[in-house]
């Protein structure tokens, strides 16, 4: 019996919705779910189209849990949708033409003159600018290194954050306090419970069952749901309640 293949940071989301980055170029819908995976590659769906996209391991990235807008999954490669496949993107190198005194199939009839003679010497003085040019290319490198590593740090801090403390289907009430302590508010809206938490900004939905539902940030977006028993998402019912 062949082994199976290497388990996948996407296979974790289960049927949760997620991101690339940089999106794939070509498509207008960003939002997919993982399907499968095999040895070398893994396969996704597009949520809208409902057509498959086969992503190669060494292309994927680190995948960031956060709270809003959507689970960001990072691409190495800038890829393309072309004819029905993903391919990795390639820029256009563009050739300019010489310019340099001309060609003769340039079409001119404008007759050159002979050249007689050694050509004249003229003197070029070099202006002291390669070493404004190098510093400012320091100052800009310096700069984006301090906005990537802030931006990793807060990653990073979302990551942690979820990793702590992990909320499924199977938690109750007196679970989801046990792990993020008691709700700032407490509200029943049309037999759904409403715990709002909003240092974490999230307020957590529980059926009338009092079961984990999903959640919702302080806008009333998605950013939880799970997989119900009928095999659906909860996402859209979370999306059809009243607010809170």
């Amino acid at each position: 019996m062949p082994n199976s293949p290497l388990p996948t940071p996407l296979q974790d989301l289960g049927s949760r919705r997620f991101s690339f980055y940089p999106p794939i170029l070509n498509l207008e819908q960003n939002e997919w779910q993982y399907r499968r995976a095999t040895w070398s590659e893994v396969v996704v769906v597009n949520t809208q189209s409902g057509e498959e996209a086969i992503i190669p391991r060494a292309f994927l990235g680190e995948v960031s849990i956060i709270d809003h807008p959507v689970i960001i999954v990072g691409l190495r490669r800038e890829l393309e949708w072309r004819e029905g496949a993903v391919y990795p993107h390639r820029r256009p190198v563009v050739e300019f033409p010489l310019a340099v005194n001309g060609n003769e199939s340039s079409g001119s009839d404008i007759p050159r003159p002979a050249h007689r003679g050694p050509a004249a010497v003229v003197n070029i003085r070099l202006e002291q600018r390669p070493a404004i040019r190098k510093s400012t290319k320091v100052a800009v490198a310096t700069m984006l290194g301090a906005i990537g590593c802030l931006i990793a740090a807060d990653l990073a801090r979302e990551v942690q954050v979820r990793q702590r403390v992990r909320v499924t289907a199977q938690d109750d009430y007196t679970s989801i306090v046990g792990k993020l302590g008691q709700p700032a508010a407490d509200r029943t809206v049309s037999n759904y419970r409403f715990l709002a938490y909003p240092k974490r900004n999230l307020t957590l939905v529980l059926t009338g069952q009092r079961r984990y539902l999903g959640a919702l940030d302080t806008s009333g977006h998605v950013v939880d749901s799970i997989t119900l028993p009928d095999g659906t998402n909860s996402a859209e019912l979370l999306r059809s309640l009243p607010p809170f």
